[in-house]
């Protein structure tokens, strides 16, 4: 199969619409670009070459979507990869979340699930880790219960 060009066209049009109107997801805010890569990806991994014939792969095959919807929003998680993000966090945000609480109030920290959980673990880790070194007491509890 060859690559074809990534350019904007009725039957990836075709693609979106189908998304948006069959599971209600609008993909019309990101860049058409990076769109037509993913999509394309998918359709290569599982030997697909025309936009209609993924559609059809889509409604008869409810797994198909779960993998494309996965490889459009791989960079979401890019967040918890991101040492600025983590810097942000752990500058003006904790302290603040700190400063409302005493030493003895629970902090509950939420994360979008994800599959390992070593995302929301990190960040527990990193909230607790705070607040041993803002707390006076030197006994510091962990926790893994979400």
């Amino acid at each position: 199969m060859t690559e074809p060009k990534l350019e904007p066209n009725g039957e990836f049009e075709s693609v979106l619409a189908y998304l948006k109107e069959s599971r209600g997801f609008d993909f019309t805010g990101y860049k058409r670009s990076s769109l037509m890569r993913r999509v394309r990806r998918r359709m290569t991994q599982i030997g697909i070459e025309s936009y209609g014939d993924y559609i059809d792969q889509l409604q008869v095959n409810a797994e198909e979507f779960v993998a494309l919807f996965n490889t459009i929003l791989i960079n979401v998680t890019g967040f918890f990869r991101d040492p600025d993000a983590w810097e942000y966090l752990r500058e003006p945000v904790v302290p603040a979340i700190l400063a409302e609480r005493s030493p003895e109030e629970p902090i509950r920290v939420w994360s979008a699930g994800l599959a390992a959980r070593m995302n929301p673990a990190r960040a527990r880790a990193r909230a607790l880790s705070a607040r041993c070194r803002a707390s006076a007491s030197a006994a510091c509890a962990w926790t893994t219960a979400s």
